[in-house]
């Protein structure tokens, strides 16, 4: 049966769960919707194509897309219930990252996506695009920020990685873990809420800026006897903030006395520096960090990418390191 009291607007961009075996390029939408009709079982859905794209092409030019055309929908009477973004798997994280900071609806924003092609055995983006619908369609999924379902698990977008290169159990939320759950036999159920600011509570305005004035941020990635060489001509080359992952424990590489520790010293003299960390789980430590005197900003818990991400949205706004490490706290 269809709940026709629920709408639910799907925006696609490509990636595996739009790839069929069959032909070259993607599915559009309507195509996709078509193999799976068991989605138009749940809600009453449309659907519109953003992008047709791998996750490998994504783009800044793709995220304003998404973010404006949902931003806009949502404020249209009799417009959409929720809605869902299908997506390439390596960089939905970060697509629902980006989205989690700039949407301004509490209606539901689910992203989803696929590991296995169409025409595959055991392809898992059937079941996942279902299973988002469903998520969007009911009415405990408001006001949580941006979801991501996968694999009967709905994650948060701050929290959520792909951690496997191509099972479908490729997905977590570490240390913090799930936001609920969802089964085949259509039941949804929350057991957290999130702890950190997402949409719509957000102080990002995207009219403020554009994909083409989006700063440019990099990673800078620690190795053992790393000399930091690198990170003058980045910031020569246009950078306006770095990320630092650090080892686990978010130190920085410093062979002699020196390397990446100085060299990050220095830059943070002219642009924002955020200390993450290449590890799965925890936090870096805060020595270093303006929260104990330093110049680095502290990254808590966000991923390198993530991390990149929120210094860029945070540099629309301001350049300074002690309230950029607000912003930080907060999202």
């Amino acid at each position: 049966m269809v709940n026709s009291s629920s709408r639910v607007h799907i925006l696609t961009t490509g990636g595996t769960i739009q790839n069929d075996l069959s032909i070259e390029g993607y599915l559009s939408g309507s195509e996709l919707l078509d193999r799976i009709p068991e989605a138009k079982e749940i809600a009453e859905v449309t659907v519109e194509d953003i992008a047709s794209v791998g996750s490998q092409s994504m783009t800044t030019e793709i995220w304003y897309e998404l973010a404006n055309k949902i931003n806009s929908s949502a404020e249209v009477e009799g417009g959409p219930d929720g809605f869902v973004v299908t997506s390439g798997s390596n960089t939905l994280e970060e697509t629902a990252y980006f989205l989690n900071l700039v949407v301004k609806t509490e209606k539901p924003v689910v992203l989803t996506a696929s590991q296995r092609n169409h025409g595959m055995i055991g392809n898992d983006g059937d079941r996942n695009l279902v299973d988002a619908v469903r998520v969007a369609s009911v009415e405990e999924s408001k006001n949580r920020g941006v979801l991501v379902v996968l694999n009967d698990q709905i994650h948060s977008a701050r929290e959520v990685t792909k951690v496997v290169t191509s099972r479908p159990d490729a997905w977590s939320s570490g240390d913090i873990g799930v936001l609920g759950l969802c089964d085949k036999y259509g039941y949804v159920q929350y057991y957290r809420e999130t702890q950190r600011g997402h949409a719509p509570d957000v102080i990002f305005d995207l009219s403020t800026s554009s994909s083409e004035t989006f700063p440019k941020v990099v990673v800078e990635y620690s190795i053992a006897n790393a000399d930091g060489s690198g990170i003058p001509y980045e910031i020569e080359a246009g950078a306006q903030g770095i990320v630092y992952a650090g080892f686990p424990t978010g130190a920085p590489a410093e062979p002699n006395g020196g390397g990446q520790a100085e060299q990050l010293r220095l830059a943070a003299e002219i642009v924002p520096v955020v200390m993450s960390h290449r590890g799965s789980d925890g936090w870096p430590y805060r020595r270093r960090t303006v929260l104990e005197g330093g110049s680095f900003i502290w990254g808590d818990t966000l991923s390198p990418q993530k991390a990149a991400i929120l210094l860029a949205l945070s540099l629309t706004k301001t350049s300074d390191p002690e309230e950029i490490q607000k912003i930080f706290l907060k999202y």
